[in-house]
């Protein structure tokens, strides 16, 4: 697994398949932390188009950063204002953020343009069939809240494709040791 070394590696250089298995049981902390980085720009991007999206709607701005709270405060989280459902909602979701950044990291394993566009495509659609269709109705405060799914595949799709700067903040971690 020595191309695995390699950053930049780029998988249409490698005779043959290289193992994604084996990149997959290797644990790279640099990559991780990337990861999360990577997840936090993903998540400020995501919910600035959310704050741009709600403003054209005429709800209130902050709502998409209260949308994460709703499965621990209940319909009480989309209360007016910056208040609990604010702060809760944001933590939340940033929380949400990193894992899934990580996990992206990880699953990606490599810098190469085309391999992190064509997960993050793949990434939006798992996301957006499994967390919004699938994993958030089941709490009946999301599901009473009626968050438009049609606008929450545009919400991944601008968080998955922002995931690509993993392959800047992974640059970065390794120019500075």
């Amino acid at each position: 697994m020595n191309h695995m070394k390699n950053r930049n590696f780029n998988p249409d250089s490698v005779e043959g398949e290289y193992n994604l298995a084996e990149m997959w049981n290797t644990f790279r902390g640099a990559r991780l932390r990337a990861g999360a980085f990577a997840g936090i720009f993903a998540g400020i991007v995501m919910q600035i188009a959310g704050m741009i999206f709600h403003a054209t709607q005429g709800d209130e701005i902050i709502k998409g950063w209260k949308i994460a709270g709703l499965p621990i405060l209940g319909r009480d989280a989309l209360t007016y204002g910056f208040g609990e459902g604010f702060v809760v909602g944001t933590l939340t979701f940033f929380v949400l953020a990193i894992i899934l950044g990580m996990g992206y990291a990880h699953v990606t394993g490599v810098n190469n343009k085309k391999g992190l566009f064509g997960t993050s495509l793949t990434w939006t659609g798992f996301s957006w069939v499994f967390i919004t269709n699938l994993f958030s109705p089941s709490f009946r405060a999301y599901y009473e809240a009626n968050i438009s799914r049609g606008g929450m595949f545009f919400a991944w799709l601008i968080f998955s494709l922002s995931l690509m700067s993993v392959a800047w903040f992974d640059k970065e971690g390794y120019q500075k040791k």
